[in-house]
């Protein structure tokens, strides 16, 4: 449940993130996220001062690697190397009339975007609510490529899933996974927990209903991160509470399932939707709260933000490193 102070904070910083490297059919790639000055000695390489908040997974199109984040009109940075980013160009330069039908009083700032490359486009899905409401959309829109500049023709392709009450899984968070010709789509956010449903390749909506696969009755669960490794589909999501700075307690945690439909189970057997989950990273001294993670495709690569507690908690992205042990993963810095 995204909060005000987080919402302030990230429409202030304008926030940004990036990916690292994955080709993609196109010849393109994906690419991770980073930001910011990092101050602490476990960093890995980040530097400069751009923010990040919900840091989509990292993208390559052309020579350059881009993220895209929380922030008014969906922000974006880039990079050629993966440390030094720069801003680029927002996706929007005005808000698609759509959206105040399904969230009144929505205005320009998007939340968590994620993107993912097939049907020969870019595919970004964006999250559209209000302060700790239930009322929400995810939106479409796509690119043939992607570039810094204003030279990107974004077409928005209208709403993908909605929500209106809290018994509904939040309609915000999304998380792509392309699995072959299959792709699916993870979100949702504390009220009736996580859900996962089939996107049509196509056209980028969805398929069939949607299950929900962790979390309910209104618990901290939010902000899923859905990957394939090996025959186990892993839903990766945060519990605790983003957004409060040093005093943020989001730490992530696990769960696997031979379907990207579920049940998934963590380590001891326990359900995702019983209030199991295997914790895989949480507070590291000045790596406060970690949340929102994605994998760089094709990579043991991933990034997630912080709060860096050496720098008033601003929140910040950082490299993350996946690694496998007996068909259980562990992130490390």
């Amino acid at each position: 449940m995204k909060t005000i102070t987080n919402l302030v904070l990230l429409a202030v910083l304008l926030v940004s993130c990036q990916n690292e490297d994955v080709v993609t059919p196109s010849g393109e790639t994906n690419a991770v996220t980073q930001n910011s000055q990092v101050k602490v000695s476990t960093a890995k390489t980040v530097t400069g001062t751009v923010a990040s908040h919900d840091p989509s997974t990292i993208v390559k199109s052309g020579v350059n690697y881009y993220v895209f984040t929380t922030g008014d009109n969906i922000p974006m940075t880039y990079s050629t190397n993966l440390t030094t980013w720069t801003w680029g160009t927002s996706v929007f330069t005005s808000t698609p009339s759509w959206i105040t039908g399904y969230v009144p009083g929505f205005v320009k700032t998007f939340w968590a975007p994620d993107v993912a490359w097939f049907n020969n486009r870019w595919n970004m899905y964006y999250s559209c609510s209000t302060f700790g409401s239930a009322t929400s959309a995810i939106g479409l829109v796509t690119a043939p490529s992607i570039s810094q500049s204003a030279g990107t023709t974004w077409t928005d392709r209208g709403v993908v899933v909605s929500s209106s009450s809290s018994s509904d899984v939040n309609a915000i968070d999304p998380s792509i996974l392309v699995d072959g010709s299959n792709v699916y789509m993870a979100y949702g956010s504390w009220h009736a927990g996580i859900g996962v449903i089939q996107i049509n390749p196509s056209t980028g909506k969805t398929t069939g209903s949607k299950t929900i696969v962790a979390g309910g009755s209104s618990a901290s669960w939010e902000a899923p991160c859905l990957i394939k490794e090996g025959s186990y589909y892993y839903m990766f999501v945060n519990r605790g509470n983003c957004c409060n700075g040093v005093n943020s307690t989001y730490y992530i945690v696990v769960g696997r399932s031979t379907s990207s439909f579920g049940p998934f189970v963590d380590k001891n057997g326990t359900s995702l939707t019983s209030g199991g989950g295997t914790t895989v990273l949480a507070t590291q001294g000045n790596y406060i709260g970690p949340g929102h993670l994605s994998r760089i495709v094709g990579t043991q690569k991933g990034s997630v933000h912080y709060y860096d507690g050496a720098d008033n908690g601003n929140p910040k992205l950082e490299i993350v490193y996946f690694t496998w042990s007996s068909g259980w993963p562990t992130l490390s810095y």
